[in-house]
């Protein structure tokens, strides 16, 4: 799996359908092309079964992409605790551990790692984590480079306000370790259904117009859950 085998440390991500979600404040993403879906969940759900992942204060979804334009990912899947400590003793945990081990080994040819994120949460979302109960809702990803970060999130809680009346969630994080050129920001808008997902959409004239000089758009993807391991 490339050098994903040796940083995988799996056990588990958000549960949009819960409101675990709004506590999980950072972790990893990793995007990644795999060739057989069906043998890549049952080697996670074996990790996931293991007593060491009873241990971890952390969750692991995994979504299948809808649409993400040139981006070779069919799924993405994100590690996520309370805090970047979380993410650490995870880590530190599986690093040596047999369970870990034979999962990579499970899906060493199977799987390939397209790109990756650490992030963490900034503290601006729309509060509206609730909303999403479905175990298989929508998220849309919008990777960024913003060059001036308080004005570009003052600009995003309007457009939040903007939109207070749809069933969209909407929250940013800071992310790091995306390479060269990668970006520093990811807004992610959650939902139940496409229809809601799409039609999250009043005041982006305006929003564009306040932050068209101060971010890059990196890479956008439409991803929808199907596994989630809490």
């Amino acid at each position: 799996m490339k050098n994903l085998v040796f940083k995988l440390t799996f056990l588990s991500f958000t549960a949009l359908l819960t409101s675990n979600l709004v506590s999980a404040q950072s972790g990893i993403g990793y995007y990644i092309e795999v060739e057989n879906p069906p043998s890549f969940i049952q080697a996670l759900t074996a990790l996931n079964d293991s007593p060491a992942a009873a241990a971890s204060n952390t969750q692991t979804l995994v979504s299948v992409s809808v649409a993400n334009g040139n981006g070779a990912a069919t799924h993405f899947v994100s590690v996520r605790g309370e805090s970047l400590a979380a993410i650490d003793n995870l880590r530190q945990a599986q690093a040596t551990s047999q369970e870990f081990s034979t999962f990579t080994s499970a899906i060493r040819n199977n799987v390939t790692s397209t790109a990756e994120v650490l992030f963490n949460a900034l503290g601006v979302d729309n509060g509206k984590a609730s909303t999403i109960t479905s175990p298989n809702a929508y998220h849309w990803h919008i990777h960024l480079l913003v060059t001036d970060l308080p004005a570009y999130l003052e600009a995003l809680e309007d457009l939040m306000d903007a939109n207070s009346d749809g069933n969209v969630y909407m929250h940013a994080y800071q992310t790091a370790g995306t390479g060269l050129g990668g970006g520093n920001l990811v807004v992610v808008n959650s939902a139940n259904s496409l229809e809601e997902l799409l039609s999250n959409n009043k005041g982006y004239d305006e929003f564009i117009e306040k932050t068209i000089d101060i971010r890059t758009p990196i890479a956008n993807g439409i991803y929808q859950s199907i596994a989630t391991f809490d």
